[in-house]
Order: C-alpha cells, then sequence, then structure tokens
C-alpha cells in the first residue's frame, strides 16, 4: 500500500478503528448536499474522518492528503493559542534538530529583510555559499526558481535547506547585476559563541542556546581568562533563547552555588537547576534587548538576582516558559508548552520580560564607540577594578 492510501486510510478511521456511516442525499438549494450520520454526536476522529472522506469524493480541485494532514495536526496544536506549541513534520524537525545540534544542512547564508527586499546578511566559513562566491550585502532574487518577493524570510531560508549533496539554485542582485549560482547543500557546523578581548575586559557574544553552545562558551572563556582579564561582557543582544539544559551549564561557571532557575508544571510538580561552587570570580556585565528572549532571560535573570552581573541595555522579550519536544514515529513532532521557568528569587517573566540595570537605548550593536550599551559595560567594570 502507497503512502496516500495508508494517510487516506488513517484519516478515513485507524485513529479510532471505527468508519462513519453516511447518508448523503441531494436535495438541496443551489445543489447543496445535507449529509446526515449514523450518529447525534462524533469524536474527534471520527469527524476527521468524515470530513476527509468528503473533501476527497467531492472537492473539485487538487486532493493532497499529506498537506491535509499536516494542516490538520498544525490547527490541532495551534487551537491552544500558544505560539510556542507547534506540530512539525518530518522536514521541518529534522531541521529543528539539526540547527538544535549546532548544525544545518543547506547552503550557508543568514538572511534578513532590508527594504521589502531578501538581503544576504552573513555568509558561513567554509560554507556552499563562500566557496561560489556569494557575499554579504547580495540581494537574493530567487531560490530554485521561487521568487522571493513577498515571501517571508523563513520561507526564503527554509527553501536554502534540503538534503545533503542537492543541488539548489540561487539567483542574486549585486551592483545592478543579476548573478546565478548553482550550489550544494552540505552539512554546515555553526559557531554561536565569539569572543574578543577589550584592554583588560573580556567579551563574549552568544548567539543561541544549542548542544553545542556551552563547549564553544567554555572554549572562549578559558582563552580570555588565560589573558587575565578582569571584567567580562556577555552579549546576549538578538538571541532567542535555546535549550534550558544548556544555558544552566553556562550559568555555571558564572555563579556561585545555588538554584539557576526552577521550572513548575501543570500539577505543581517543581525541578531545580543548580550550580556547584566553583566558578570565575570576577565581574560580570550582561548586554540585553527586546530581542533577547527564553534561555536569554533564564541566564540575565540567575545572574541579576546572585548579584554576579550587572545587566544593561533594554526590557527583554518576557518569555518565561519552557517548551518539551517530542518525536513521533514517522518523524514528525511536536512542541509543546510544558512549564514555567522562574528566576532564582521566584519570578516568572513571562510577558514582563527583565528590566536592566541600566536601561540604555542603542541601535549599534558593533561593540565600537557608537554602541552605548556596550561603552557603558566596559566603563563599569573599569570602576570595579
Amino acid at each position: 500500500m502507497n503512502n496516500r492510501e495508508e494517510r487516506l486510510r488513517f484519516l478515513k478511521g485507524v485513529l479510532c478503528g471505527v468508519l462513519v456511516s453516511a447518508v448523503v442525499s441531494a436535495v438541496g438549494i443551489y445543489g447543496a448536499k445535507k449529509v446526515y450520520f449514523g450518529k447525534e454526536s462524533m469524536n474527534v476522529s471520527e469527524k476527521a474522518a468524515v470530513i476527509a472522506s468528503m473533501l476527497e469524493e467531492n472537492y473539485i480541485g487538487d486532493f493532497e492528503n499529506t498537506e491535509l494532514c499536516d494542516q490538520m495536526y498544525s490547527g490541532m496544536a495551534s487551537a491552544m493559542g500558544d505560539p510556542y506549541t507547534e506540530y512539525m513534520n518530518e522536514k521541518q524537525m529534522t531541521e529543528f534538530l539539526n540547527e538544535a545540534g549546532g548544525s544545518i544542512c543547506g547552503i550557508g547564508v543568514v538572511i534578513t529583510e532590508e527594504d521589502g527586499k531578501c538581503v544576504i546578511r552573513e555568509v558561513l566559513d567554509n560554507s556552499p555559499a563562500q566557496k561560489a562566491g556569494l557575499s554579504a550585502g547580495d540581494i537574493l532574487l530567487s531560490v530554485d526558481g521561487n521568487d522571493t518577493n513577498g515571501m517571508s524570510v523563513v520561507d526564503i531560508s527554509s527553501l536554502t535547506k534540503g538534503r545533503e549533496g542537492t543541488t539548489v539554485d540561487i539567483s542574486i542582485l549585486r551592483d545592478g547585476n543579476t548573478l546565478d549560482f548553482q550550489l550544494r547543500r552540505s552539512m554546515i557546523d555553526i559557531c554561536y559563541v565569539t569572543a574578543k578581548q577589550d584592554g583588560n575586559i573580556g567579551y563574549i557574544k552568544i548567539s543561541e542556546f544549542t548542544k553545542v553552545t556551552a563547549n564553544q562558551f567554555d572554549e572562549k572563556l578559558d582563552e580570555l581568562m588565560s589573558q587575565d582579564i578582569s571584567g567580562l561582557i556577555i552579549d546576549l543582544r538578538d538571541n532567542p533563547g535555546g535549550m534550558i539544559d544548556i544555558v544552566t551549564k553556562i550559568a555555571d561557571r558564572l555563579l556561585p552555588e545555588g538554584i539557576v532557575t526552577y521550572t513548575v508544571d501543570k500539577n505543581g510538580n517543581r525541578r531545580d537547576f543548580v550550580s556547584d561552587s566553583e566558578y570565575v570570580d570576577i565581574p560580570v556585565a550582561v548586554l540585553v534587548n527586546g530581542g533577547s528572549a527564553s534561555a536569554s532571560e533564564l541566564l540575565t535573570g540567575a545572574l541579576q538576582d546572585s548579584g554576579r552581573g550587572v545587566i544593561i541595555g533594554t526590557q527583554t522579550y518576557g518569555k518565561g516558559i519552557v517548551q518539551g519536544l517530542y518525536t513521533l514515529s514517522d518523524g514528525s513532532g511536536l512542541k509543546i508548552t510544558i512549564q514555567k521557568y522562574y528566576t532564582p528569587k521566584g519570578v516568572c517573566i513571562q510577558g514582563v520580560g527583565i528590566t536592566p540595570d541600566f536601561v540604555i537605548e542603542s541601535d549599534d550593536k558593533t561593540t565600537g564607540n557608537d554602541d552605548k550599551q556596550y561603552r557603558k559595560a566596559v566603563e563599569i567594570l573599569n570602576d570595579k577594578e
């Protein structure tokens, strides 16, 4: 039996094991049909089976079972009214797991929207895009023949990803000229942690908390500490978050013994995440903004509540909830909001965010002279010597 037949059979009643009989009357105004079911009420599985059968038998357009199934599953998740609870099909789940593991399979570009155009913001090192000659600032016109005009950055980015070894055709606009490229997708390891030294001050930027982030952080922190830095800036601006166990490992390097965070589920069950007594005992400043969310806020809240870090920037995003990831047997999966998390002082920042100790507006995040938040962090840490 092919995949189409299996999915249709599922929709027609495999979930409940009951086929619902229906008697269709052709009597109705302007061709409308009345459908009579053999029972007054149906459960979810029975009703889904009936609707699927009616669509297949009557819908005038093309009927695609896979798309119908995915839309139905997505609808069930979105009905929770929570943007973080979602269904992912097999392809989406694979991409999510790869990125959470610190790798992507694609061409290696970071894209953004500028003035209604899709622009390559960054080309990753040793990526197919870099080897082919793509550059930051190139305007992405099409991907595999799909015009990017009007498409979201998320959808465009998804088109550039795929199975390792497959090819993708890219058209870009550069200096008024249209250039075409054919690239072969490959696995790309991503660097989520970068560092530098500014005099006696160390600086570490964390872009996301994935499986590899804690190890990358440890390497950069150890390098800086070997240079006898007297203060550390941690830049979490525009960091969307990530994995709670990873951010807890990073917090353990910076905090004395105590609670980093704790979570509470719908039944009131609490789980504590703690740090041990060993930590890097130097002053810490944390840079945040409205794009600092979730795990970023968890680390920020732990450093602020413990008095170990001074927080600089603007109000953070306000995501104080935790998602559980569930893989289904067909490779698809669900992300479900299962817990709230709390700062060491018992505050849940959901919908509120964290207020910095020094509120400073700044659009510049270059760590240069015009980056007011960074310059304030350097000033504060120098005063603590």
